[in-house]
């Protein structure tokens, strides 16, 4: 029997306990401090999940239209805009699919969504519709798992508690692809479920070479959402791009 995906309904990550409102907002407070968005300008963001980001920033003025592969994400993310006076337009489709007249002034793919696509080809596809839909001088923005902290830091067995549930999780990482799976079990006093999740991670010069590869140019690198300049002890990488 196959193992669920993780973005099914009933994942812990709709309830992850680091996806605080405060991080959002520092992430989108750092994010529109290094990108030139007009005001009320248009935002793609790709893998959106349950709309943290898009929804942030659809509060402060923007329009937004979120994609994600998962059904169970876009409905999470239709309920949770529920209410806004412009809510993000929520797309149940693979960024690689997704077509659109509209053009955008920034394009966001953040929190492994990258790496979720694990063939070169597919990076290759989600990176170069993206590059196409945006205007001239449209900003890329990708935060991806730095290889190497990865590699020297992974947490084998992790374990998340709430008074409802019981989340164990065990990771395992795979140098010669650099892809790391993994599996998740939540326990709550009515089941037990089971789920999986693979994620490629990046150094800079393989995610610079991809971006490059498309078309785009790179502007900087930063050590996380953060204004410092990327370093190899940083766990993430965070890459603004642009058109030409």
């Amino acid at each position: 029997m196959r193992t669920p995906n993780f973005f099914t309904r009933g994942s812990p990550y709709l309830t992850h306990p680091l996806l605080t409102p405060e991080r959002t907002r520092t992430e989108i407070d750092f994010l529109l401090s290094k990108i030139p968005i007009p005001d009320a300008g248009n935002i793609l963001d790709i893998g959106c999940g349950f709309g943290r980001h898009s929804i942030e920033l659809a509060r402060r003025g923007y329009n937004l239209a979120g994609v994600d592969p998962s059904q169970a994400m876009i409905e999470a993310a239709r309920r949770a805009s529920a209410g806004l006076v412009n809510p993000p337009q929520f797309v149940w489709s693979r960024a690689e699919d997704y077509e659109t007249d509209q053009r955008f002034d920034a394009a966001l793919c953040l929190f492994t969504t990258l790496g979720q696509i694990e063939g070169d080809q597919d990076n290759r596809q989600l990176v170069g519709r993206a590059a196409h839909q945006l205007n001239p001088g449209g900003c890329f923005i990708v935060e991806v798992p730095h290889r190497a902290w990865v590699k020297q830091n992974l947490k084998t067995k992790e374990v998340f508690q709430t008074p409802e549930s019981s989340t164990n999780i065990e990771r395992s990482y795979d140098n010669e692809q650099g892809i790391v799976t993994e599996i998740f079990t939540i326990v709550t006093p009515a089941d037990r479920r089971v789920s999986l999740l693979r994620y490629r991670v990046f150094n800079v010069i393989e995610l610079e070479q991809l971006i490059k590869n498309t078309g785009l140019k790179v502007i900087e690198f930063y050590s996380g959402y953060q204004d410092v300049p990327f370093d190899q002890a940083s766990p993430v990488i965070v890459m603004i791009a642009a058109t030409h």
